[in-house]
């Protein structure tokens, strides 16, 4: 694996495509469709990609398929331990189970329930622990030193990325050409594999990050030079409340990533509620932050892709949600 820069690794097009042979037989290809009310919404041309769709409801599978699936047979039969808001549980937690090994998620006290529902049903261990992602990501280091089991990080591993960039290997298979990409950012994963994927076959698309205002570690790190870790996240994308990203993933953005477009929590919830109404398309505030960056862009042009990541809500909490936030 080359180099980017001071001896971080660079996810190279043929560590996807390697991904995608280890996991294809694992996970859904999802379908990428236009959407006629996107369309009009948006006066222009918009596909969305419906990775809400996939095993688990999130993208996230993919990342975890890719990296259990580069382990030893040995590191498998530890076990695994992950922090997760959530997506990256479901995702380990499935892949520990298709694999029969045990799985420990750690996830903040205030997380998700229906989440935390669906990774009981998936066998995993659940331990809730603090309030923000450093501190879960904390726990499950310390539970992986004194237990020995295997840890999978959410978003800085190269096999990782890798995994979740075969996302952006279907998009140019079923549009080979598409002009621009949107994709929520929490800690960088899915944009890192994403840009690689694109941009190394498709050098002119364009690759348009997307957080929420106050959830916005990536866009400070790119104006800063260096990644920045925010005192506080609050946001209702509970998947993209990151409070650092890592060197790996702000290197490939640096490198790939025209810019990181900011959109507020009212926007996420008007995108999630317009495409649940009118594109009929359930996702969860963090799969709508794609849309929402989308109409929020005024550099937008061309034929564009926005990357539903996931579809981990229920009614109640969409409703939940609305009162909060008034809408």
């Amino acid at each position: 694996m080359s180099e980017i820069r001071d001896g971080i690794p660079a996810v190279a097009l043929a560590d996807v495509k390697a991904a995608r042979e280890r996991i294809a037989k694992e996970i859904i290809r999802t379908p990428l469709v236009f959407s006629e009310a996107a369309n009009r919404r948006a006066s222009g041309h918009v596909y969305l990609k419906l990775e809400n769709l996939q095993r688990t409801g999130t993208f996230k599978v993919r990342g975890a398929l890719s990296k259990v699936t580069s382990l030893t047979p040995e590191e498998r039969q530890r076990g695994m331990v992950c922090a997760s808001s959530g997506n990256h549980g479901l995702g380990v937690a499935y892949a520990s189970s298709r694999l029969g090994v045990r799985c420990v998620v750690v996830l903040p006290q205030n997380a998700n329930p229906h989440k935390m529902s669906l990774l009981k049903e998936l066998g995993a261990e659940v331990i809730c622990y603090g309030e923000t992602s450093d501190v879960c990501q904390q726990k499950a280091d310390e539970i992986s030193q004194e237990k020995g089991y295997t840890l999978l990080h959410p978003f800085a591993d190269p096999a990782l990325i890798a995994g979740q960039g075969t996302v952006g290997l279907e998009v140019l298979d079923d549009l080979p050409e598409v002009e621009e990409v949107y994709v929520p950012i929490g800690g960088g994963g899915l944009i890192s594999g994403i840009a690689v994927a694109i941009k190394e076959q498709r050098p002119k698309t364009r690759i348009w990050g997307v957080q929420p205002q106050h959830a916005n570690s990536m866009w400070a790190a790119l104006r800063q030079g260096r990644v920045v870790s925010l005192d506080e996240v609050r946001t209702v994308a509970d998947g993209l409340a990151a409070s650092v990203t890592w060197e790996i993933n702000f290197a490939h953005v640096q490198r790939y990533v025209e810019d990181v477009i900011l959109v507020s929590d009212q926007a996420i919830l008007d995108s999630m509620l317009f495409l649940l109404e009118h594109a009929k398309v359930l996702v969860e505030p963090s799969g709508a932050a794609s849309f929402a960056g989308l109409l929020a862009n005024s550099q937008r042009r061309g034929l564009a892709v926005a990357v539903m990541s996931g579809g981990n809500v229920n009614l109640r909490q969409i409703d939940g949600l609305r009162q909060i936030q008034g809408t």
